[in-house]
């Protein structure tokens, strides 16, 4: 089961004006998480209001009484579909995805793509919202070999990706294998 935990350090306990004792510094760690599930996991956010803000002079504030409240148990990450692969050469190929929520917060959408699902590539990005598809073209790619791809949404509060999907390059005709054997001796 998740816990979180909660520091407070008073940087300033000798100051003792308006809601006494001086700044103060807050670390709330989440042990544990366990992203989308129930109320707890991911990150989390936390408001937090002094309820008795008494101080005493000299004292360095006096006691605090502090309400600590989660404003949102799950935050809205962007959900995005990688769909298929269009326009597929022997050397390029076209890669589509469509931003099915982007939370509340404008998206950057764009592709990881590569040989396997370690992908080592991505596109661009594209500033997108709810609803909007968005495509890359990428080039540079080898003759009959199959590539893997899957979309990627990010928002201020996080990162999601779409499912892995894949495509094969069109294999080189016998005519083209031999000006493409070629152009490779030349160099």
């Amino acid at each position: 089961m998740p816990t979180v935990s909660f520091t407070h350090t008073e940087i300033n306990p000798s100051h003792s004006e308006g809601s006494g004792g001086g700044m103060r510094s807050h670390a709330i760690t989440e042990q544990s998480p366990i992203p989308n599930v129930g109320s707890g996991g991911g990150r989390r956010i936390f408001v937090e209001t002094e309820l008795t803000p008494t101080y005493v002079e000299g004292a360095g504030g006096g006691r605090r009484v502090f309400l600590l409240v989660e404003i949102s148990p799950l935050l809205p990450i962007p959900q995005v579909t990688t769909d298929l692969a269009s326009d597929i050469g022997t050397a390029n190929a076209t890669l589509h995805g469509t931003l099915d929520d982007d939370g509340g917060s404008p998206c950057q959408c764009g592709f990881e793509w590569g040989l396997d699902i370690s992908y080592g590539h991505v596109t661009p990005t594209e500033s997108k919202t709810t609803g909007q598809s968005f495509s890359q073209v990428i080039g540079g790619l080898l003759p009959g070999t199959v590539y893997h791809f899957r979309a990627v949404a990010t928002n201020i509060f996080g990162t999601s990706y779409g499912a892995d999907r894949e495509f094969k390059t069109l294999p080189l005709l016998e005519g083209e294998m031999r000006a493409h054997a070629l152009s490779r001796e030349e160099l």
